[in-house]
């Protein structure tokens, strides 16, 4: 083995073991540390959080798996993409919200994830493009805001990338959610192949988001400040009941991730959102983001964590509706505008 990919593999066996450590901390510990995120007050505690429905559509992939997407609501569409270990769930309080106020919303499950299956060529950068164009397309969805969150910005932003005429098409606007355009490992080609040979061995996430009180403390960290400990709990589930190879694919594939070279040429309206507390995808990304695409907007929540559409859902909600309806009316944007606090 080379010098650096012995460091690397030295690298890989200090993180597993640091998440065997954190698995075996003291339940006491755990158990107290959980009870202070549960006695935090919860308006949603009583919600059992499903996502409601006028249709589900069950439509097949190009490589044989296929992809869900439930609809809700009338009039002009915006279109939901989570991210890695999630589900349609994630969007649960925009399915309810945004089509009272007037808008269609397609949630996608992307493959692997929810009630989707992946395909024969399994995760990839590429499929999460593919998977989205196949959406569009099969629903005839026309004159659309895409929404992206995470691993769901992603697959915006490379269906803008490697599909521009379906863009140019279907779509009005994007709206990238607590994203990023590249990975810090993305160079290093030794760590991608040690993760292609031993990516089985990782600690099993799942298993970890399964003990009620350590998942529920290892979710917490997308939150930001205070939040709800329905919505953490929410998350854990998500997490715990995705396939490990899912898990363990979908989140490798962005390993390599680096579209910076791509999105300066994306030539839409795009507002870029995230959290000043985002650990999971830091500020920084989204900053990158919105100084690489023309014209881009930025909007930074204060206090904000990860998982906005839960913690900051009226915040969240506003940005997206206003810049649907300014897309769809030609209503002027801010040029590279960064407004703390979700002000406008």
């Amino acid at each position: 083995m080379m010098p650096k990919a012995r460091g690397i593999a030295r690298v890989a066996g200090i993180g597993a073991g640091v998440a065997a450590a954190a698995s075996g901390l003291a339940y006491g510990a755990q158990r107290a540390a959980a009870a202070r995120v549960r006695r935090r007050p919860d308006t949603d505690a009583s919600d059992a959080f499903v996502p409601q429905a006028d249709e589900v559509r069950v439509l097949d992939s190009h490589d044989g798996g296929t992809i869900s997407v439930i609809r809700r609501g009338s009039g002009p569409t915006i279109v939901l993409c989570h991210g890695v270990t999630l589900s349609v769930r994630t969007w649960v309080k925009q399915i309810e919200r945004l089509p009272e106020l007037g808008f269609t919303v397609l949630a996608i499950d992307s493959r692997g994830h929810g009630d989707s299956r992946a395909g024969e060529s399994g995760h990839s950068v590429e499929n999460l493009a593919t998977d989205l164009r196949t959406a569009l397309e099969e629903l005839d969805v026309r004159d659309a805001v895409l929404v992206g969150h995470s691993m769901g910005g992603v697959a915006v932003q490379a269906l803008a990338a490697y599909h521009p005429e379906v863009v140019r098409d279907r779509v009005r606007g994007i709206v990238l959610l607590s994203t990023l355009s590249r990975t810090p490992l993305s160079g290093i080609r030794a760590l991608h192949r040690l993760l292609e040979r031993h990516g089985d061995r990782l600690p099993d996430v799942g298993g970890l988001m399964g003990r009620r009180n350590l998942g529920l403390l290892l979710a917490r960290i997308g939150f930001g400040r205070d939040p709800a400990p329905s919505h953490v709990e929410l998350v854990r589930r998500m997490i715990e009941s995705c396939d490990p190879e899912t898990t363990r694919g979908a989140t490798r594939a962005l390993l390599g991730l680096d579209l910076v070279p791509d999105i300066g040429r994306i030539g839409l309206p795009t507002l870029v959102i995230c959290g000043t507390a985002d650990l999971l995808t830091p500020p920084a990304e989204s900053r990158r983001i919105a100084a690489e695409i023309p014209g881009a907007r930025l909007e930074m929540i204060d206090g904000g964590g990860h998982m906005l559409m839960l913690e900051r859902a009226d915040e969240l909600d506003r940005l997206i509706v206003d810049f649907t309806r300014d897309v769809r009316t030609g209503a002027p944007g801010s040029q590279n505008e960064e407004a703390v606090g979700g002000g406008a």
